[in-house]
C-alpha cells in the first residue's frame, strides 16, 4: 500500500513538475541563451558581445556597485533590526510581543508602492521628519531626505527587516530559555546574556536570512524608482531601461545574468566563511 501511495504521489507531481519547467525553466534558459547570442538578417550567431557590453559599460558598472552597496547595507541593517526585534517578540511579555508581530504582519500586507509613496511624504523637504527636526532645533533648515540613496536605504529596509524578524523568531524561540536565566542569575545583565549567549548560538542561522535579503534587494525595482528620483541608479533600472526602453533584450539578459552571478559569488564567499569557522570551531571544541 506504501508503495503504491508513491507511486499515486510521484504521478501527481508531474503536472506540477511540467508547468514548472514550461513556465520557469523554459523562460529562464531562453533568456539566458538571448544574452549569448546576436541575431543578423539571416541567422543567429553566438557571442560574448553582450556580457563586453557590460562590463565595458560605465554606467552599468556605476549601478552594480550602487545595487551591491545598497544590497550590503540594507542586508546588515535589516539583519540588526530584525535581530533585536525578534528577540522581543520571542523573550518579552504577550503585550509587546503581540503589538510588535501584528505591526509586522501589518507592514507585509502593505502594497510596496503605498510603503514608498509614505517614505516619500515622511522624508519630503516639507515632510514630517523635517519638520521635528527644524522645530526640535536639531537642524536650521530642512535635510535633503528623498530622491537619494539614504531614501532608497530607508525603503529597502522598511520592507526587509518585518521579513526578517519573521525568519528569525524561531531561531530564538529554539534556544532554551534556561542559559539566558542563568546568566541572569549569575549576575550578568540582560544586554550582556543576549551579546554573550543569544548572538554566539545563533548567529550561523541568521546569516543566511540575511544573504536573502541581499538577494532580494538586488531585484528590487518599484522602491529605487519612487524614492531615489531617478538618481540611484540599480541594475533592475538598467535592465528594465535595456529591455522595455531601448528593446536590447540580449543586453537586459546579460545585465541579470551578470548581477546573479555577482550576488551568487558574494553568497558563495560568505557561506565559505561560515563553514569554515563552523568547522574551525569544532576542531577546536574537540
Amino acid at each position: 500500500m506504501i508503495g503504491q501511495d508513491d507511486k499515486v504521489l510521484r504521478v501527481g507531481l508531474l503536472p506540477l513538475g511540467f508547468f514548472f519547467c514550461l513556465l520557469f525553466v523554459f523562460p529562464l534558459g531562453m533568456f539566458l541563451w538571448t544574452s549569448f547570442t546576436v541575431k543578423t538578417d539571416t541567422s543567429t550567431v553566438l557571442t560574448l558581445q553582450h556580457y563586453v557590453d557590460v562590463l565595458t559599460s560605465d554606467s552599468a558598472r556605476a549601478a552594480l556597485v550602487t545595487t551591491l552597496l545598497l544590497s550590503v547595507v540594507t542586508g546588515v541593517v535589516s539583519l540588526l533590526l530584525g535581530y533585536l526585534l525578534a528577540y522581543q517578540v520571542a523573550r518579552r511579555g504577550p503585550v509587546l510581543s503581540k503589538l510588535i508581530f501584528m505591526a509586522a504582519i501589518a507592514s507585509l500586507f502593505t502594497s510596496t508602492i503605498a510603503r514608498a509613496l509614505g517614505w516619500r511624504v515622511l522624508l519630503a523637504y516639507q515632510g514630517p521628519i523635517n519638520g521635528v527636526l527644524v522645530g526640535l532645533g536639531i537642524v536650521s533648515e530642512p535635510l535633503q531626505l528623498i530622491n537619494n540613496f539614504t531614501a532608497v536605504a530607508i525603503g529597502m529596509i522598511h520592507i526587509q527587516t518585518p521579513i526578517v524578524m519573521l525568519a528569525l523568531i524561531p531561531v530564538i524561540e529554539a534556544l532554551p530559555k534556561d542559559l539566558e536565566r542563568a546568566a541572569i542569575g549569575l549576575g550578568s545583565s540582560r544586554w550582556r546574556a543576549f551579546v554573550s549567549i543569544h548572538l554566539p548560538i545563533t548567529w550561523r542561522n541568521a546569516v543566511p536570512i540575511g544573504l536573502l535579503t541581499v538577494m532580494a534587494t538586488a531585484s528590487y525595482f518599484t522602491t529605487p524608482v519612487l524614492l531615489g528620483g531617478g538618481r540611484v541608479d540599480v541594475m533592475a533600472i538598467q535592465i528594465q531601461q535595456a529591455s522595455q526602453v531601448l528593446f536590447d533584450f540580449g543586453y537586459a539578459a546579460a545585465l541579470s545574468v551578470v548581477l546573479v552571478a555577482v550576488i551568487g559569488v558574494i553568497a558563495f564567499l560568505v557561506f565559505l566563511s561560515t563553514n569554515w569557522r563552523r568547522g574551525a570551531a569544532a576542531r577546536g571544541g574537540s
